[in-house]
């Protein structure tokens, strides 16, 4: 019988007149050097080696250790019961498929006996053994530290801590299981390239692919991927998952068999926050959209996240409320991404940064770009970039009183959607019409004619705002296009209300606030990688508000600008400056020439720095807190 060994990841050693001569119940027996020596070769090749055999346990294993042998065999199996249902077992407990096992006996009743209950087992006598060598010996030694021997060994412990225990979720509880994800996946393309060839029990896409491939699918920057290490109360089993997210579909997701049992996989998917997955064949465990084990990562003052390198990168994306913040930021590496004025038809605009908007216009082509810009009056050539999906992020802080806010409108043609505009003012009502084209409503400064009101509307529908249960699945999706070692911090509104609001589009907002609140609270209390900046924090009356329930006294962005400090300096493990540059610039010019108009304006045309930010950084010097 020809045996494929580059498919083999265990052989089942008979020891009587098989791994040696002789029957060691009988008398002493004679060891065979060369298979000695060839379960040590195996190990270097990543095959390992246990054994079922017919004897007594204590006798067995000494004469294995004087063989200095002992070792390199896991899950032994030394008893005097029938050898099938043993082997069906030991199978199981490794997590192994019997296709990729074999099973070495001088016996054949032995042999027949465990086909009989693994029926893709491979079987052989020890004539097979002289083949193995040779071709053992074409085979590259890439696991000369014994890695997978040391990884089967830790299962093993685990494994008898497990039948030990009286109640398998006190068991998982007990076993402390800790699983990180990491982003440096290039630098650990053969292990994640070996994954992808070799598993198959918990590999759910089964895409095998190239090392080129795989670097280029790494590579590319639309791809959010990840490797997942494990360690627990038993050991490290090392590099046992990878994922690769594309357009919110896993294109890789897959993990060892050693994770099995362990819900490695399902805390994973919810990590990466369910991207879509299409199962290939059969798996031993599925994913659902239920929540993380949370036996996994029980202690809370340890992330599952790292970083892959340095970054340091953070990101600013929302409105008014993270542009007072940042003034007070004890760094100038941050990128801003706020309300802007377009430079082709002087618009404002903020709505590029609401999460339907978030999740659709970085992932248009360039002509889909061109047609959007030219299909909508509200658009800008700058709204389509962002640093939100860029590997080397750290940290996004994005505002979310925004999402309730605007309207949602669908094309009928496209099933697209865009968010614009407040909400109770709907484009596509015909008695809106007038108020927009006159002004009398919030229009982000763009000039609408009935012409375009009535094209806009006989190609869109009005879907309304966004629910709470709505904006949570779309932070969800977009922490999943996120790199995996990036976090989200979400700035929570105010579920106190602004009792002189006159905006009726405001009317409640506080009750709408409190529920969306809730939700990512929740959200946050589970995903390490979410973070929260609440307001309600600070807010303690009216006096805390200036003209409507989203904008408050420079206090309020003071104290949430130290928790955004704290954040930053911890997941970027930089040192902050006392004071960002832009600020201490404007502090000495300010005290060099005085708060003036002149000023301002000098600053503006030589910095090009926008004069909202320059007054705010003014306000800010000039305010004691």
């Amino acid at each position: 019988m020809q045996i494929d060994l580059s498919k083999i990841k265990l052989i089942i050693w008979d020891l009587d007149d098989t791994f040696w001569y002789g029957t060691l119940s009988e008398g002493e027996i004679t060891p065979n050097k060369q298979n000695i020596s060839l379960v040590k070769d195996l190990a270097d090749v990543g095959i390992v080696s246990t054994i079922c055999s017919k004897n007594d346990i204590e006798p067995t294993v000494k004469k294995l250790k004087e063989l200095c042998v002992d070792d390199y065999f896991v899950f032994k199996s030394i008893n005097w019961e029938p050898k099938g249902q043993r082997i069906s077992s030991l199978i199981k407990k490794m997590g192994l498929r019997p296709i990729n096992c074999l099973f070495i006996d001088d016996n054949l009743v032995n042999l027949n006996e465990a086909v009989y209950y693994s029926s893709e087992l491979k079987i052989a006598t020890p004539d097979i053994l002289q083949n193995i060598s040779e071709q053992l010996s074409k085979l590259p030694k890439n696991d000369l530290e014994h890695k997978r021997l040391h990884n089967y060994k830790v299962l093993e412990k685990k494994v008898e801590a497990q039948e030990n225990a009286s109640d398998n979720i006190a068991f998982l509880f007990d076993s402390n299981t800790n699983v990180t994800i990491h982003s440096d996946c290039l630098n650990n393309i053969e292990r994640i390239f070996e994954l992808i060839q070799r598993t198959n029990q918990l590999n759910f896409t089964k895409n095998r692919c190239s090392t080129e491939e795989l670097k280029q699918l790494i590579s590319d920057e639309h791809v959010n991927s990840g490797y997942v290490t494990v360690r627990d109360r038993f050991g490290d089993y090392g590099i046992v998952g990878f994922f690769a997210i594309k357009d919110n579909k896993l294109i890789h997701f897959l993990f060892s068999c050693r994770t099995i049992g362990q819900g490695v996989e399902q805390f994973v998917y919810a990590k990466i926050g369910y991207p879509e997955l299409k199962t290939v064949g059969e798996v031993v465990n599925q994913v659902t959209l239920d929540e993380a084990p949370l036996w996994i990562n029980q202690s809370n003052n340890e992330s599952p996240i790292v970083s892959s390198t340095n970054s340091s990168k953070v990101l600013f994306k929302g409105g008014c409320d993270l542009t007072n913040i940042s003034v007070y930021l004890n760094t100038s590496n941050v990128i801003e991404e706020f309300t802007y004025i377009g430079c082709s038809r002087n618009n404002n605009i903020e709505h590029h940064n609401h999460t339907t908007n978030i999740l659709t216009l970085p992932f248009l082509s360039k002509d889909e770009q061109i047609k959007y810009i030219d299909e909508y009056i509200f658009a800008d050539e700058e709204m389509f970039s962002t640093h939100l999906f860029d590997k080397d992020l750290a940290i996004a802080f994005i505002g979310t009183m925004i999402e309730p806010n605007l309207g949602i409108y669908q094309n009928r043609a496209t099933g697209c959607r865009i968010a614009f505009g407040e909400a109770n003012h709907p484009l596509t009502d015909e008695s809106e019409w007038d108020n927009y084209i006159n002004n009398k409503i919030f229009t982000a400064d763009n000039k609408f004619t009935k012409e375009w009101l009535q094209k806009f509307s006989n190609t869109h529908d009005f879907v309304g705002s966004l629910s709470p249960e709505d904006i949570l699945n779309e932070y969800k999706r977009i922490l999943s296009l996120m790199s995996p070692s990036a976090y989200l911090c979400l700035l929570l509104g105010s579920e106190t209300p602004f009792i002189k609001e006159s905006n009726p589009n405001y009317f409640g907002r506080e009750i709408i606030y409190k529920q969306i609140n809730t939700l990512l609270r929740h959200w946050a209390e589970e995903n390490p990688r979410v973070l929260i900046i609440d307001f309600n924090n600070f807010i303690h009356g009216q006096e805390d508000f200036t003209n409507n329930i989203n904008h408050f006294e420079r206090r309020i962005y003071f104290a949430a600008a130290n928790v955004a400090n704290q954040y930053i300096s911890s997941i970027t493990g930089t040192k902050l400056e006392q004071k960002s540059k832009l600020y201490l610039w404007i502090k000495t010019q300010i005290d060099h020439l005085g708060n003036t108009g002149f000023f301002q304006s000098k600053f503006y045309s030589i910095a090009k720095i926008p004069y909202y930010k320059i007054k705010n950084y003014i306000m800010a010097i000039t305010q004691k807190h």
